[in-house]
């Protein structure tokens, strides 16, 4: 065999024969697309940038903040022709409402998703599924592909086109347009949003699940779950590279897909290119008060302040020292059983 032959062989191998982490990622992307089109409005989709959390996804219909949690499990094979047998373990789950267990067959032949899907609360999982014999605390998930099954998991057959509409999620009224999502070049908002992510897994205690917006065009940039309660805090990542003589730095805020939400912040920070150095100061605040705080008309809610630390304004009151942001912000967690029980 030449060198170019083998080289080929390789490349079909690869192409379809990808390894289990490979194939995960292709199922759950296919999945996201089967969301996407099975869904009349836009759709917040959430992206775990650890995957230790039992979470695969997180969505909700833009703006809601009506989150459904998914952990996606995938086949390439079948057992006869129609069983799905799907082996898995689940260390980190806490069964609950809103987090499901989407079991999916992926046809590497046709590569595409092949109905059904079985879409399984966690609370009803052991409905579904026998415990694996050969290696403790792991199950096996058992399902025909045929429509007139009666087996345990047939009550949760949901045809691919229709997984969006099977979630429970209300209509978001159409008047919520994204267009023109972001002013700032990808590449700085990449920046800034990265450094907080790098920054918050620093601050994290293992309880946390960050996930990520995509598409990102959601406006809110992260959001963290905790694992043990099941509380979320999400926000928005702005940042500033460019002051004028007075040292006053702006954030844009699209009203799009601005929704005041108690568990929602907003987090602004100021990086000196010319000093090649972070702002000591940075300004994390809830939405709700950035809601009556922020001036501006048109598309877009502005945040003005000044670098000058003895300069006091409206926004001076949710300065944070930058180094302790990631801390700051997952304290929000626990914040927001504070509010509830008030």
């Amino acid at each position: 065999m030449t060198r170019e032959s083998r080289s080929a062989h390789r490349e079909e191998a690869g192409s379809w024969r990808p390894g289990d982490a490979q194939l995960g990622w292709i199922i759950e992307n296919r999945l996201d697309e089967a969301y996407l089109l099975s869904w009349p409005g836009e759709l917040e989709t959430y992206i775990p940038l650890h995957d230790t959390g039992g979470f695969d996804r997180g969505r909700a219909p833009l703006g809601s903040y009506d989150w459904r949690l998914d952990q996606v499990k995938g086949t390439t094979k079948l057992c006869g022709e129609n069983q799905v047998r799907i082996a898995f373990g689940t260390p980190d789950l806490r069964p609950r409402r809103h987090v499901d267990f989407t079991f999916l067959h992926y046809d590497l032949r046709t590569r595409e998703l092949t109905g059904p899907a079985w879409l399984v609360p966690s609370l009803k999982l052991d409905e579904v599924c026998v415990p694996d014999k050969t290696s403790a605390g792991r199950r096996i998930f058992i399902a025909s592909r045929s429509g007139v099954t009666r087996d345990a998991a047939a009550r949760y057959q949901v045809s691919i086109r229709e997984l969006a509409v099977a979630r429970g999620w209300s209509l978001v009224p159409s008047a919520s347009p994204v267009t023109g999502v972001s002013a700032n070049p990808i590449e700085i908002g990449s920046f800034f949003e990265r450094h907080f992510d790098a920054a918050f897994l620093e601050a994290a205690t293992g309880d946390e699940v960050l996930m990520a917006s995509t598409p990102d065009n959601a406006g809110r940039h992260r959001l963290v779950f905790s694992k043990h309660t099941g509380r979320w805090a999400s926000i928005s990542v702005h940042g500033s590279t460019v002051s004028n003589s007075t040292q006053l730095i702006q954030a844009n805020i699209h009203r799009a897909t601005f929704f005041p939400n108690p568990h929602h912040n907003i987090l602004v920070q100021h990086y000196d290119r010319a000093a090649a150095a972070w702002h000591t100061w940075s300004w994390l605040i809830p939405s709700t008060d950035f809601a009556n705080l922020a001036r501006g008309q048109g598309a877009f809610l502005l945040f003005t302040t000044t670098l000058n630390a003895s300069h006091i304004n409206r926004w001076t009151p949710y300065r944070v020292p930058t180094q302790e942001v990631a801390t700051a912000f997952r304290r929000s967690l626990q914040a927001t059983a504070r509010r509830r029980a008030a």
